[in-house]
């Protein structure tokens, strides 16, 4: 995804310049920040970022409306954070983004896994991603609008195809990674059940609607039991807000690798430190140590979360 985002974001900037804009969010993993901010160096363009409410790790709607303005060329915004879980309003601000004549780019890498990806809901120009976070291989993603696909000035092989479909690649495609990334999409329709006459798209969203409420459960309970812990911190949103089942804390007084390698010994598995969601991480207070971060997947049990909970109240002697 990250170096989709670069090739599009290069593309998009050869017809920008000096007095062009583009607005990137600080909840967003840098893969969807760093791309954009190379065009104040290649073009001259001005990022602007959008803030977040700290409280509750959801974008600040304000901020985002202030800093889209009539030379905003793009908004560049993420559907969920990796790092707190948070699900943001896409679709509005899509709305507010192209009231103002500007382009809008998802990455949708942590959501994919969680929600049922539709672009026409996003009211999205273009969206990416990565399989490997809905179990498939390590290949990316990126939807485009086809007349917008068709525009872009890329760099590319002059025999190579230059249909709205292939003009963006620039080798041979990774096959085996394309074979994979369907056969992840088949498991994620076969969670629904037997096939039983019902599409793709019919089992998918049966698939995902399991999975949201499944992962409700778990994150409220999750939610609970950390949250009656002495020194636990919890960041982002609330399980009654718009979420992911990923969930991102601290400690007081341990380091978030020393809270990681604990609950590793207690077979249960969590990710620390920025997870390149660096401005948030930063923002929160956490730039050196990190945060916890723990993922509810379609594999995740209840006794892991509450071997979880009991793996961290046993560091506090609880």
């Amino acid at each position: 995804m990250t170096t989709l985002t670069f090739h599009l974001a290069r593309a998009l900037g050869a017809t920008w310049g000096p007095g062009d804009e583009i607005v990137v969010t600080d909840l967003d993993h840098h893969a969807n920040v760093a791309p954009w901010r190379r065009l104040e160096q290649e073009r001259g363009v001005t990022v602007r970022s959008a803030g977040v409410r700290l409280d509750r790790g959801e974008l600040d709607g304000e901020s985002l409306e202030r800093a889209i303005g009539p030379r905003t060329k793009l908004v560049a915004i993420g559907a969920g954070s990796n790092a707190l879980g948070t699900i943001t309003d896409v679709a509005g601000a899509a709305r507010l983004a192209h009231e103002r004549g500007a382009l809008v780019f998802v990455d949708a890498v942590h959501y994919a896994p969680h929600e049922l990806v539709d672009v026409r809901a996003l009211e999205c120009d273009f969206l990416a991603l990565s399989a490997y976070k809905f179990y498939g291989p390590h290949v990316g993603v990126l939807f485009g609008k086809e007349a917008l696909v068709a525009a872009l000035d890329v760099p590319r092989l002059e025999p190579a195809p230059d249909w709205p479909s292939e003009r963006l690649e620039t080798g041979t495609l990774n096959h085996e990674g394309i074979v994979g990334a369907g056969a992840a999409i088949e498991f994620l329709a076969s969670l629904a059940g037997p096939a039983g006459g019902r599409t793709r798209r019919a089992r998918l969203e049966a698939s995902f609607a399991a999975l949201r409420e499944r992962g409700r459960t778990l994150v409220e309970r999750l939610w609970t039991g950390l949250s009656g812990i002495r020194g636990v911190t919890l960041c982002g949103p609330p399980p009654d807000r718009p979420r992911t089942p990923t969930v991102a804390f601290t400690l007081r007084g341990r380091p978030s690798i020393e809270v990681a390698k604990h609950l590793a010994d207690r077979a249960v598995f969590v990710s620390h430190g920025d997870f390149y969601a660096a401005t948030i991480v930063r923002l929160l207070g956490h730039a050196k140590d990190g945060l916890v971060r723990a993922g509810c997947a379609c594999y995740t049990t209840a006794d892991e979360v509450e071997r979880l909970i009991a793996g961290v109240a046993e560091m506090r002697g609880e």
